[in-house]
């Protein structure tokens, strides 16, 4: 599975994604920032609601290095939708709910490719629940808090070496739970910053090889994620708008896969924290249009390609971001085009065996080269 940040996509949860997300947590022309950082909802009236409608169609390609005929080709076109809500109570409180498809995809590579005995398909879908409050404190200052919940559906085919050809199913659901912190701070009309956080939740799977005794257990953890935003008025027709994200992935040092043998087997990740940069601008084009364009740019989680493996191919990520928004009578129309670059990733081959029996698991060696397009339009009332 190929992801942004590791594990999920994030452009069903972002604000603006004409912009490559820069600026989410600051930004208060639609609900969706609140996902980011919860202090925008003070400063985003007296009610907001916006609506993300979002495709994206995910394309890998493996090239073995030993063994042309055993390349492998995934690729899966998937719809999100996402929905956020702010509403002020109190002259100083508002309350917010998002529901969000915060990540995922899905992946088919086959059984005929070099790694089908480890992986066949995976899909990987996550649904969060997560109502919000912000406190304006003054004119400049807001805070804000949420609990997320997280719902989680993980499904994996594989061949294992010692049942032979045949392909098995493991499927199984979790929920798990976290929260998010932020505050914001209005300089003045030109100048805004804000700082949020995110705690990491963790997702625990059992899932039963359909058709045999065996099962797969597994955790997958969902790290802390820090954003600071920042948004300058350069001119009365410009904004400039940028952000840092720190995504805590040296939590992720292994994945336990139980094949139904004792203890288990450790696949080691080994990874790094990511650093996330994004820059943008939005010109206003006239009365009508307002034109925006952005770039993020990302730092690979894993660089060694012995600690690779065929679920989770990472490393460098690029994304080119184009938009245009516009107003139907009262609602607000936000087209967004998106380009994610994720690059080549080498992976060195390795091999797993569970139990008495050697359940063998093989990892493959060659090189993945994966992109992703992304098409989008939010509707803010």
């Amino acid at each position: 599975m190929a992801n942004a940040s590791g594990l999920f996509l994030q452009e069903a949860v972002t604000a603006n994604a004409g912009v490559a997300g820069a600026g989410d947590g600051v930004y208060t022309d639609s609900a969706a920032a609140m996902w980011t950082n919860p202090a925008t909802m003070s400063f985003m009236g007296e009610s907001l609601t916006t609506i993300n409608v979002m495709a994206f169609d995910l394309k890998m390609k493996f090239y073995d290095a030993d063994t042309p005929a055993q390349d492998g080709e995934a690729q899966s076109y998937l719809p999100s939708i996402s929905v956020f809500h702010a509403h002020q109570v109190s002259e100083k409180v508002h309350l917010g709910l998002a529901l969000g498809a915060a990540g995922g995809s899905s992946l088919e590579y086959g059984d005929d490719w070099a790694g089908a005995r480890a992986l066949d398909s995976i899909t990987l879908n996550v649904i969060v629940l997560n109502p919000s409050l912000s406190y304006q404190i003054n004119e400049q200052w807001s805070v804000g808090g949420g609990v997320q919940f997280s719902w989680a559906a993980f499904e994996q085919t594989m061949s294992l070496t010692n049942l032979g050809k045949k392909v098995v199913a493991a499927k199984d659901t979790d929920w798990a739970y976290g929260y998010n912190l932020g505050v914001m701070y209005r300089h003045s009309d030109d100048l805004d910053f804000g700082l949020s956080y995110r705690s990491k939740s963790e997702h625990s799977f059992d899932a039963e090889l359909k058709g045999t005794n065996q099962s797969i257990s597994t955790d997958i953890d969902v790290p802390e994620i820090v954003d600071f935003s920042t948004r300058y008025g350069f001119s009365e027709d410009l904004n400039l708008l940028a952000s840092v994200q720190f995504h805590r992935w040296s939590i992720w040092d292994e994945t336990v896969l139980n094949l139904g043998y004792g203890e288990g087997v450790a696949i080691e990740r080994d990874w790094d924290d990511v650093w996330k940069f994004a820059i943008g601008a939005d010109y206003k084009l006239n009365s009508d249009w307002r034109l925006k364009a952005g770039f993020s740019y990302e730092t690979s989680p894993q660089d060694d390609s012995e600690k690779q493996w065929v679920d989770l191919q990472v490393g460098e990520q690029y994304r080119y971001s184009l938009g245009a928004s516009t107003n139907w009578d009262n609602v607000g129309v936000d087209f967004f085009y998106e380009y994610a670059d994720l690059g080549e990733v080498k992976s060195a081959k390795r091999s797993i065996v569970d139990g008495p029996i050697g359940a063998s698991l093989a990892g493959v060696n060659g090189t993945f080269d994966g992109r992703i397009h992304f098409v989008g339009v939010n509707f803010t009332i």
